[in-house]
């Protein structure tokens, strides 16, 4: 579940946007290509960058047959004479890395993520087990969901699995001192937490580029969810910090985003991010005044109809919204005799 939520920034290209199998030349060494995904967010962007007689790529896309068709041309055209020697993933999620593999077994490349990514990209993809279903459902049994919900997560089982190939067993370490020199560019790594545990932004400050994987995204909010594996966690203080952290990058920059169109005007971005969160953790207060589960305050965020799959997503969102004003102390949570947490405000 992703909230619209737009800035007023600048679109380098306006309105253009590439064609799956037909990359852009967004700046000077860096294409843009655009893939479709069979889902509400229906593209991802991915950047290769050139670096002289190879080419360095920016997140895979999905391990899905259409996007697999599309690397196919891509490697058989734009691609030829000059191998895919590096793949940086940005983060575990399915879209950014779900065709990994797959390109490693064709092209050779390393690949490279921070450690905790590509921890959670394996344990996501490997994790079969009963007892992951059973906590699963007891987490959104506690957050107030009712039994039809969680019977449709129960089936899905791990759908991570299906939509990626198998995550490489071996990769190189993304750390606070890694550099990337690609094309005579210097990158370093931005690292954040709140949409994953550790993404990886790459920032180039002679050239101001900031490629930005889903950590800053102009039209739509980044999912900001607290799920089952880390119940107690507090994803929106992190996101908050990693926000905070980017004064020393430059109003000017171009940033490359996972979604959406390019653009500049950060400011003006990172500060209408903070205050949509301000806003969301507001209604969430209001909508404590009295006992509520979790369902009951994502009603008040989500005020539209949800199917299961979007309630997965609003209810994940609601929590972390939740579990921050929790860890602030301003909300206090008690277990009814349903097994289900009421919040209300503290004292």
């Amino acid at each position: 579940m992703v909230a619209a939520m737009e800035s007023k920034v600048d679109y380098i290209l306006g309105e253009r946007v590439p064609e799956p199998a037909t990359p852009i030349e967004i700046t000077e060494g860096i294409l843009w290509i655009r893939l479709p995904m069979p889902m509400a967010l229906d593209h991802i962007n991915l950047y290769l960058l050139d670096d002289g007689d190879s080419w360095v790529l920016i997140d895979t896309g999905l391990g899905d047959p259409v996007s697999m068709g599309t690397w196919e041309t891509l490697l058989a055209t734009h691609l030829a004479g000059r191998p895919i020697r590096r793949v940086i993933g940005t983060h575990f999620h399915p879209d950014h890395v779900g065709l990994a593999g797959w390109l490693l077994d064709k092209t050779g490349a390393e690949f490279w993520m921070s450690q905790i990514e590509w921890l959670s990209a394996r344990q996501a993809y490997l994790d079969i087990e009963d007892a992951s279903s059973a906590l699963m459902q007891r987490f959104y049994h506690q957050v107030g969901l009712g039994q039809v919900e969680i019977n449709t997560y129960r089936e899905l089982g791990n759908d991570y699995r299906s939509m990626v190939t198998p995550i490489p067993a071996t990769y190189n370490r993304i750390g606070p001192t890694t550099t990337f020199t690609i094309g005579g560019r210097l990158w370093q790594p931005l690292f954040g937490s709140g949409h994953s545990p550790d993404h990886v932004a790459l920032y180039c400050p002679e050239d101001q580029i900031l490629l930005g994987g889903d950590m800053l995204l102009p039209r739509i909010t980044p999912i900001i969810a607290v799920w089952w594996q880390e119940p107690d966690g507090d994803p929106l203080a992190g996101y908050l910090e990693f926000l905070g952290t980017l004064g020393h990058v430059a109003d000017d920059v171009l940033v490359l985003p996972a979604h959406n169109r390019p653009y500049r005007e950060l400011r003006i971005r990172v500060t209408d991010l903070v205050d949509h969160h301000g806003e969301r953790l507001d209604v969430t207060f209001e909508a404590c005044a009295k006992p509520a589960t979790g369902q009951d305050v994502m009603k008040a965020l989500f005020t539209r109809e949800l199917d299961a799959f979007q309630t997965r997503f609003a209810i994940g969102e609601t929590v972390a919204h939740i579990n921050n004003l929790l860890h602030k102390g301003a909300l206090q949570r008690n277990l009814d005799e349903n097994g289900q947490f009421r919040y209300e405000r503290a004292g």
